[in-house]
């Protein structure tokens, strides 16, 4: 289903890509969308040890923050037989198509990356670098751009059709981010364009 090879599976389909019959699915999981839910926790589970990774950091402000937005557009568009920006894509999709899917693309895919990045600026603030502010807007400040515009590359084939610069985009990403949210006397130097390098 992740891997993003034809439109929208149906429940026959899953059934089919799971190497079970559709009945044996339907006594498991119920409906498609209860199957797709379990799919997107089953990527959750996958995924944790990465997100988990990404919740603290110990350098400065600037670089934490550039290491994580390089780890992001790195996990989203890595050469695998499934990306996490596939991931996203699908979620996104069912959570669009389908109201009900769209509290568990958010549960399972785009709210635990939004929480770890969460944790890890609360950590900055307890420590001075980071001004005092609503920490999950700001952590979907930073993940936005940076989604979308990998979303637009790959998924979407926009190296295609209208190609970025994703070294760029970065950097850009980053800084504005550090200018918005360093705190004042943190010494970090507003000079971030080559962090994410």
């Amino acid at each position: 289903m992740v891997r993003r090879d034809g439109g929208r599976p149906s429940l026959r389909e899953l059934a089919a890509a799971a190497e079970v019959s559709v009945p044996t699915l339907r006594h498991y999981f119920g409906d498609r969308a209860h199957t797709v839910e379990a799919v997107l926790a089953e990527c959750l589970r996958r995924g944790r040890p990465g997100l988990d990774a990404q919740r603290s950091s110990d350098k400065r402000f600037d670089q934490s923050i550039a290491d994580y937005a390089a780890d992001l557009v790195l996990a989203l568009t890595a050469p695998k037989a499934v990306r996490l920006g596939d991931v996203f894509a699908v979620s996104l999709a069912e959570g669009f198509l389908d109201p009900s899917l769209g509290p568990p693309a958010l549960i399972h895919i785009l709210d635990p990356t939004i929480d770890a990045l969460q944790a890890r600026l609360a950590e900055h603030v307890a420590r001075g670098e980071m001004i005092a502010t609503d920490l999950r807007a700001a952590a979907i400040v930073l993940v936005s751009p940076l989604l979308v515009a990998c979303l637009h590359q790959q998924q979407l084939r926009g190296q295609v059709t209208s190609p970025l610069v994703m070294s760029e985009l970065v950097d850009d990403v980053v800084a504005a981010f550090v200018r918005a949210y360093a705190a004042p006397a943190t010494g970090v130097s507003r000079d971030v364009g080559s962090l994410a390098a």
